[in-house]
């Protein structure tokens, strides 16, 4: 083989090898930046969670919705419906859920995530003595709650 030939032939080889190595790279990068979201996705949903379930921010309303000690019930409900502002945890409470269904409607949460943590406080929400709970969310406006409960329940239950 002539030198020239045999440069030429060096130079495909490396070519061809480059664009190789360029493109596992470039397939282990889309694998590490698809990993890495999905970790950060996880770390924000173990935040939501413990936002909500291990604070006591949110665990005497849970704690009322949840159980309805009948008495601890009708005060919320009265105060609810008083709009007096002693129901100020109340409105934290939805203000929480409202959140989550504007996270849900923004795309970074999907509806199988928020089922997942939080599916049974959001059908609580349709419960038949409740009711006072879906009224106030339509008074004061909770529209992107509202379309979250109504797509919820168009699913079936977990």
């Amino acid at each position: 083989m002539t030198e020239p030939v045999c440069l030429k032939i060096i130079v495909d080889y490396c070519a061809i090898l480059g664009a190789a190595v360029g493109g596992v790279t470039a397939i282990v990068a889309v694998y590490t930046f698809w990993k890495n979201a999905r970790l950060r996705q996880a770390e924000w949903l173990k935040t939501l969670h413990a936002q909500f379930y291990e604070s006591d921010r949110y665990g005497k309303i849970r704690r009322i919705l949840d159980y309805r000690p009948q008495d601890e019930l009708d005060a919320l409900k009265a105060a609810v419906q008083r709009g007096d502002g002693t129901s100020e945890d109340f409105a934290l409470y939805l203000n929480f859920f409202e959140l989550i269904a504007s996270l849900w409607k923004l795309r970074q949460l999907d509806l199988r995530e928020v089922k997942m943590l939080f599916e049974y406080y959001v059908r609580l929400f349709d419960e038949k003595d409740l009711q006072f709970v879906r009224d106030y969310i339509k008074k004061w406006g909770f529209e992107n709650l509202q379309e979250l409960m109504a797509a919820v329940q168009k699913e079936r239950p977990r």
